[in-house]
């Protein structure tokens, strides 16, 4: 029982279903560089800041009541853990003036916009680099995925699939973007990945967002997917990412190859429900050949203006082959011709 409740403390931190925290946060601490050893910089001070957070939901709650639903366009980048959702964010939130949530939101998931208002803590293009390390940045104010707040949403088991929000979810949805807005002043741009199984559920909600979902190339795709198995999990039988229905067995490269394809899937199906308007499937390696034409894109959606000066040129995609030549010959079987 204690260590139910232990677990479930620092579930903030560290995502349920991660089986083994404390040899992540050793795999993490030798070799996730300076973003990774500030992800767990974060996980202790979360704990440590988690009574003012409670003292400050009343005030937070005050703000929800207040707010009124959220008006200006809202971009949320999502698609398949490992596909570039992080680099897209990135690039838009540092070449564009928009909002996102910040790494100090982490500290305090029950009063996020209370707690940044209070500290003066606000998100900025000055902040935002174009390092990471399995999605997690550095500084206070540098962007996060914000799962935290997701999870109020969408449950706290990130590997599920919801398949409809009740009224009061749907409530606290709205009045928390419509708060957050109200605070920030500008357009919000964030990511959270497993939104390319939501974003019908989500942009039913909230009509003002579009939705930019990456492509990656899937033989790239499922090895770095099982290259974070292992680092993240520790065991390549365990998937890493949304993962319902997929049961993991004796054969972690079929199973990788089929979560990349049920991953295809989903994008098409949030396509077919929303729309290119709302929904745009994006390639990973054009984007990453001509960063300017999405930031153009999105700065139309969000009628902002561009600072070119920090919109990088070509960036440069991984064709490094990292795992054993058998398995990735195999990738490349699975998904020749795709």
């Amino acid at each position: 029982m204690a260590r139910s409740r232990l677990r479930k403390l620092i579930h903030r931190a560290v995502p349920s279903h991660i089986q083994h925290p404390v040899r992540l946060a050793r795999r993490v601490w030798r070799s996730g560089g300076p973003e990774g050893r500030f992800a767990m910089l974060l996980a202790g001070l979360g704990l440590l800041a988690a009574p003012l957070d409670l003292l400050l939901v009343p005030f937070e709650k005050r703000l929800y009541r207040r707010a009124p639903a959220p008006c200006m366009p809202i971009v949320f980048v999502c698609g398949p853990a490992r596909s570039g959702t992080t680099v897209v964010a990135q690039t838009l939130a540092r070449a564009l003036p928009v909002a996102y949530f910040t790494n100090f939101t982490s500290l305090f998931p029950r009063s996020p916009v209370t707690a940044s208002r209070l500290f003066r803590v606000r998100p900025g293009s000055d902040a935002v680099t174009q390092s990471s390390h399995y999605g997690r940045t550095v500084g206070m104010r540098g962007p996060n995925d914000g799962l935290y707040l997701w999870d109020r949403w969408l449950g706290e088991d990130r590997t599920k699939i919801v398949k409809s929000l009740d009224a009061v979810a749907e409530d606290a949805l709205l009045r928390f973007f419509g708060a957050h807005e109200a605070w920030a002043g500008r357009p919000l741009v964030t990511k959270n990945n497993a939104l390319n199984a939501h974003a019908a559920l989500i942009g039913a909600r909230l009509p003002t967002a579009r939705f930019i979902c990456l492509d990656r190339d899937p033989v790239y795709l499922a090895q770095s997917l099982l290259i974070a198995r292992s680092y993240i999990h520790g065991d390549e039988a365990v998937a890493y990412g949304l993962n319902e229905g997929l049961a993991g067995g004796r054969d972690p490269v079929g199973d990788v190859c089929r979560q990349v394809r049920f991953h295809q899937q989903l994008a098409k199906n949030q396509l077919a429900e929303l729309g290119p308007e709302r929904f745009k499937i994006l390639s990973y390696d054009a984007f990453c050949a001509d960063p300017a034409e999405i930031v153009t894109k999105v700065a139309g959606w969000l009628d902002v203006v561009v600072d070119e000066s920090k919109v990088p040129g070509e960036l440069g995609v991984s064709r490094s082959r990292r795992l054993d030549s058998e398995v990735f010959a195999r990738l490349e079987q699975e998904f020749a011709g795709a």
